[in-house]
């Protein structure tokens, strides 16, 4: 049983999926929500994916994000993936891209994003899960859209 992976076309360095046996292609078209869904299935799955600690840490303040997340609550299956480890988060701003001159004036520091990232879970159902590197966050978002694929078809 393949599938067909849609890749949106904002995402700037997308997974590849070419090896795995699970897909048969992979499509790059607009996601109105999201990163990562399976072809057919893109009103029930939502995989959002963060690179860096950074990333999730400038996004977690923005209208923007709010809005992907209330938008995310509507789906049945959402998940944010997070291609760094919980340490990651507790270090910041250490290991980060931001400018150690400006760490300082830093107002998000590692507890304000837990905690931002426990509201995501309890406020908008979004499972958040923590892969540790890119390669982990792929094989997570691979298995997790295998699951709901199978259990679509399951169901018809």
């Amino acid at each position: 049983m393949t599938f067909n992976v849609v890749v949106d076309t904002r995402e700037k360095q997308s997974w590849n999926f070419d090896n795995s046996d699970l897909v048969e292609k992979t499509i790059s078209q607009k996601l109105d929500t999201g990163d990562y869904a399976v072809e057919g299935l893109e009103h029930i799955l939502c995989i959002e994916r963060k690179q860096s600690v950074s990333e999730i840490a400038q996004n977690i303040s923005q209208a923007r994000f709010q809005d992907v997340l209330k938008r995310m609550k509507l789906f049945e299956h959402k998940f944010l993936l997070l291609e760094f480890d919980i340490d990651k988060i507790l270090q910041f701003p250490v290991g980060s891209n931001v400018p150690k001159k400006i760490w300082g004036k830093l107002k998000v520091r590692g507890p304000y994003i837990l905690r931002s990232l426990a509201r995501i879970q309890v406020k908008y159902g979004v499972q958040v899960v923590f892969c540790g590197d890119s390669d982990n966050a792929k094989y997570v978002a691979l298995n997790l859209m295998r699951e709901v694929y199978e259990e679509r078809n399951e169901d018809q």
